[in-house]
């Protein structure tokens, strides 16, 4: 009894620990579908993660090179207490905030371990909407979190990769700091919309850009150009139904 008491003590103690403290996470994100350089930062508690991609812009060569942030910056927040993330979508000028439930993700752990950034690291697998993702977790933090729309490990994603290399995303830098700021929802006055609304959003979207790429290359006498899939990193499922076979 007095065991389990002290160890009771120790968790609570623990716990107690983790809800004054915040965790900080810069990423690099490299996405081989686009041409640009990408970072992402994710800040967390225990019960709210807010990450953002920033897209960087390459000026100069060699070693003149130079990069500058823009202000397309994609946003996503996740509640782990409701059991909900927000995020945000453009579509041409158009903006979208959709909403959707932290279900999304069924992970198969395997036996590979890492080390990344001095964290012992497991590895699982998950297949989303057209890709296969593996993913490095810790449990050595006292967090519960992951960049983008990840979900569903007992730990904090350091490092995810896509199966056909098209998305790499790996920490760079972990810090946990005081928790004077609390972690916000940035969408919390906007109207959010469901997955299924911005498939239908993106349905019309994609059949304008395609109907505008044909009647240019009409005026510019020049062969239509391919229907190809827009190069992004979460694949819309119903695209190979609605747009690419019509």
């Amino acid at each position: 009894m007095k065991l389990f008491f002290t160890l009771s003590l120790v968790l609570l103690s623990c716990l107690a620990n983790s809800q004054n403290k915040e965790l900080k996470i810069a990423y690099n994100y490299i996405n081989h579908a686009k041409p640009n350089t990408y970072m992402m930062e994710l800040v967390a508690n225990n019960e709210q993660v807010f990450s953002y991609t920033i897209r960087l812009t390459k000026s100069g060569a060699g070693k003149r090179a130079t990069y500058k942030q823009t202000t397309d910056s994609t946003k996503l927040f996740k509640d782990y207490t409701n059991n909900y993330f927000v995020y945000e979508e453009r579509l041409g000028r158009d903006y979208h905030v959709i909403e959707e439930e932290l279900k999304l993700f069924k992970w198969n752990e395997v036996g590979q371990r890492d080390t990344i950034l001095g964290y012992p690291c497991k590895t699982a697998f998950a297949e989303f909407r057209g890709r296969e993702y593996q993913a490095f977790y810790t449990t050595e933090l006292p967090f519960t979190a992951a960049p983008w729309k990840l979900h569903g490990l007992p730990g904090v994603v350091l490092r995810v990769m896509t199966t056909d290399d098209v998305l790499v995303l790996e920490a760079q830098a972990v810090d946990i700091t005081d928790n004077s700021n609390i972690v916000y929802n940035p969408f919390s006055n906007y109207e959010a919309i469901s997955y299924d609304d911005f498939c239908k959003h993106y349905k019309n979207y994609r059949k304008e850009v395609i109907k505008k790429r044909h009647q240019r290359a009409k005026q510019q006498n020049r062969p239509a150009p391919k229907n190809d899939k827009a190069p992004r990193i979460e694949v819309i499922i119903p695209e190979n139904r609605f747009i690419l076979n019509d």
